[in-house]
């Protein structure tokens, strides 16, 4: 919880004990009323910059969280999240804009989704077109192999751009995927061994192969899942179930060749859709809510400042903030 982060220490200031200039500097208030005491010298005392503050407080000082809604406003810090001329997303904790580095981001996650689109396509294709594919020989395209391993270049990319509020989970993921890439790896080189095969044909004919290669689907099921429900994408819930039913499916012997290619099937038409169906998506959407990543990137002592400001400067925020 939020509020376990703000000690009491970090709020016994009044609202009015200080403010910060729009270079990020803490200044002491002015006096107001017969206790101003009315001297020059104390007047410019009270207006005396604490430039000794904390190099954490400085940085922190900017953040638009806790000033006026209003990017114009004359309150406002010289640097936000909130980049003139462009829409203001509201967020939880800050109000942000889309930058050219976020466009760029967005852009490179879904390309390297169409990558694995293709890459599924490519390799499943032999499935369908070749006479024996689990022969596992020399018989293999040479390129099999060169876009089975672009197709798992593509799913680290993606890996490493995709938007999640739950960095744990997406570290499990990136797990899984360094796990099921070694051992693609190791395939790869047990494949070369018999006659030149490829890592697609030694799985299909290797049925135990899949227990080497499936943590990387794994990962990949796992961006189907938070895709399918951050967005309501039905291709999405349904790769979800399809990708491990495959594996599964080929690794247990459960399932005949005609059903094999008929999940197979499914999977290639269902991640076709998906990685088409991205580029449809407002860049802003594909993003989230931005200030949550703002405020996660904050050490302890920043979050419990920051929230300890918004509490201070604007408290509908700090209520949205501490879930009211």
């Amino acid at each position: 919880m939020i509020a376990a982060m703000i000690s009491p220490a970090s709020l016994a200031a009044p609202p009015s004990a200080a403010r910060v200039d729009a270079r990020g500097r803490r200044v002491c208030p002015r006096t107001r009323g017969a206790s101003a005491r009315g001297s020059g010298r104390a007047a410019r005392a009270e207006m005396h910059l604490a430039d000794g503050l904390a190099p954490s407080r400085r940085r922190l000082a900017p953040l638009r969280a806790v000033d006026s809604d209003d990017a114009t406003s004359p309150a406002a810090p010289s640097r936000s999240y909130v980049v003139p001329g462009r829409p203001v997303n509201p967020g939880l904790y800050c109000d942000w804009s889309v930058t050219d580095a976020d466009v760029a981001e967005v852009w490179a996650y879904r390309v390297s989704l169409s990558v694995v689109a293709l890459s599924v396509l490519a390799c499943s294709s032999q499935a369908f077109i070749a006479d024996d594919p689990g022969a596992g020989g020399g018989s293999d395209p040479l390129w099999l192999d060169a876009a089975y391993f672009t197709g798992a270049a593509g799913l680290g990319v993606a890996l490493r751009l995709i938007h999640m509020y739950v960095d744990p989970i997406k570290k499990f993921m990136q797990a899984l995927y360094v796990v099921g890439l070694a051992g693609s790896i190791g395939v790869a080189a047990l494949a070369s061994q018999n006659d030149g095969g490829s890592v697609p044909a030694y799985v299909v004919a290797h049925p135990a192969a899949v227990w080497a290669v499936g943590p990387m689907f794994a990962a990949l099921t796992g961006v189907a899942f938070k895709e399918g429900m951050c967005y309501g994408k039905a291709e999405c819930a349904l790769l979800f179930f399809v990708v491990p039913a495959t594996l599964l499916g080929h690794l247990t012997g459960l399932a005949g060749e005609g059903v094999e290619k008929g999940l197979l099937g499914a999977w290639c038409l269902l991640i076709a859709v998906f990685a088409a169906r991205k580029y449809t998506q407002e860049v802003k959407d594909d993003i989230g809510d931005k200030s949550v990543f703002i405020f996660n990137d904050l050490g302890e002592d920043e979050k419990t400042e920051f929230v300890a400001r918004a509490r201070e400067r604007d408290p509908a925020r700090f209520a949205r903030m501490m879930g009211e």
